[in-house]
Parts: C-alpha cells; sequence; structure tokens
C-alpha cells in the first residue's frame, strides 16, 4: 500500500511548513520531495526516501522553507499486507523577510 500526502504550496510562499508522521505497526518506507510550479524548474529532495524498521522510533519529522509555487509530497510505502496505523499533523509558520 502507498499513502501519498501533499500540500499544494501555491498560497504559502514565504512559509515553512512542519510535519510530523506516526506509524503505528511494522516498517514503512518514507520520503518526501519538492516539485516546483515553474516550467524548468528541479525537484527537490527534502528526504531521501528511507526505510524506517520496526525496532526504531515510529516518529518522522521534517520542514521545508517555500520559496516558490509548487507541490510538496510526503511519501509512505507499506510494503507489507498487514494494515498500519498512520497518523500525521502538519503546520506552516509564516517566515518574515
Amino acid at each position: 500500500m502507498l499513502l501519498i500526502i501533499f500540500y499544494n504550496v501555491q498560497y504559502l510562499q514565504n512559509s515553512t511548513i512542519v510535519w510530523e508522521l506516526r506509524v503505528l505497526g511494522w516498517e514503512v518506507s518514507y520520503g518526501a520531495e519538492f516539485t516546483p510550479d515553474a516550467e524548468g524548474g528541479y525537484t527537490v529532495i527534502v528526504q531521501k526516501s528511507r526505510k524506517v524498521p520496526a525496532n526504531e522510533e515510529p516518529i518522522m519529522k521534517g520542514s521545508f522553507k517555500v520559496g516558490e509555487p509548487g507541490k510538496l509530497v510526503l511519501t509512505v510505502n507499506n510494503p507489507a499486507s498487514k494494515k498500519k496505523k498512520l497518523l500525521y499533523r502538519s503546520k506552516v509558520k509564516s517566515t518574515s523577510e
């Protein structure tokens, strides 16, 4: 099972998105990337996809400072057939310049 959470950050410029994911169950893979809307823009790997083993702390945290319109995509991949519970929360913090 693959779960994708994405934020359309078109209206969140000059902000920081902070998130926390918690998986109840066994191991999953987790990653995050930002794709700008601008033509010719480069995808930014915010968190390289990595396997989170069952014995590791099940909380995954991250943040990303938004400087241009685009999409922030959080990906959680459950390679096992067992069901797991995923809890997540996020917050947008305005950055003053």
